[in-house]
């Protein structure tokens, strides 16, 4: 059993789709887990449950007998065992149906990923439809409440969350258990915008729910520039847009971190779902580009 404060919980969170928030979330989850060997929880609390989707297609597991069947289908599969179905859901957390450490009870929220050290709460389709009678209390309480009542942080060194790009309850419910968030963003005209209203709405949750927070202060952990093409290194106007986030007056006024790491664009991370760059053989640019961002990432994690 791992330390409790030894645990850090990170949410990755933009208010605008697009910019690489759950490529991040997987890719810096899965290395910290298959390669340093660190027990690593994921949580899909997007209801576009993209991180869900894909942890699902590389491991082979489906939410229902149906969407099993149908997985089997598109994978040429021939035998009937080839996709898993599990009960674990994001849902089942959010309305509060887990609790006092039941193993077989957390076993319809937490997916072990047999074999690895990687877990997932996984999202599900229609989540605003299920958890429309709910309360906001019950909603926003959700996974924090599940964290506390279950111990869950002594048994993990890291849990990151992959947030919705919009604000919304579902927000609020993955900020209140984090010690961090983490901004991915793209070198874009107005991609700063975004950040200065995610921190207003971050400073409004803090201002709002001020027990949660008594004891920790919720903290921007940094930005992480996204899909820079190795290429585009070289070209002025990206060049011109990196400065620009660089010198921006957010960062200088909120004292928000930069990454000194970029996260560099790779084709086969749009195309293919079940691709993972600490699996792959893209150790010219990717593997060196994510093993050094996620060391930015866990010195940063450790000194706060």
């Amino acid at each position: 059993m791992l330390e409790q404060d030894n645990c850090k919980v990170v949410s990755f969170i933009n208010m605008k789709g697009g910019v690489g928030k759950t490529t991040l979330t997987k890719e810096i989850g899965f290395r910290l887990a298959n390669t340093l060997k660190k027990k690593v929880l994921l949580i899909d609390i997007d209801p576009q449950i993209n991180l869900t989707q894909s942890i699902f297609k590389i491991f082979g597991y489906a939410q229902s007998e149906d969407l099993a069947e149908k997985a089997s289908i598109e994978e040429n599969s021939t035998k009937d065992d080839d996709i898993k179905v599990t009960e674990a859901s994001i849902q089942n957390v959010l309305q509060g149906n887990i609790s006092n450490s039941n193993p077989t009870s957390i076993k319809k929220a937490i997916l072990d990923i047999p074999n690895t050290n990687l877990s997932i709460i996984p999202g599900e389709f229609g989540l605003e439809f299920t958890t429309r009678n709910l309360n906001s209390g019950q909603l926003e309480n959700g996974i924090y409440n599940f964290i506390e009542d279950n111990n869950i942080r002594e048994n993990y060194d890291y849990i990151l969350i992959d947030c919705p790009p919009t604000y919304s309850s579902y927000t609020i419910a993955a900020l209140k258990p984090s010690d961090y968030y983490i901004v991915p963003v793209k070198p874009e005209a107005y991609s700063m915008l975004g950040v200065d209203m995610l921190e207003k709405v971050v400073e409004e949750i803090k201002k709002t729910n001020k027990p949660y927070f008594k004891d920790r202060n919720l903290k921007n952990l940094g930005i992480i520039i996204t899909d820079v093409r190795e290429k585009e290194k070289e070209r002025t106007g990206i060049l011109n847009l990196i400065e620009d986030i660089e010198n921006s007056k957010i960062l200088k006024e909120k004292g928000i971190r930069l990454f000194d790491n970029h996260f560099l664009h790779n084709a086969a991370l749009q195309s293919d779902m079940a691709y993972l760059i600490d699996n792959s053989k893209a150790t010219k640019y990717s593997k060196p580009n994510l093993e050094s961002l996620t060391n930015e990432f866990i010195k940063y994690t450790e000194k706060g």
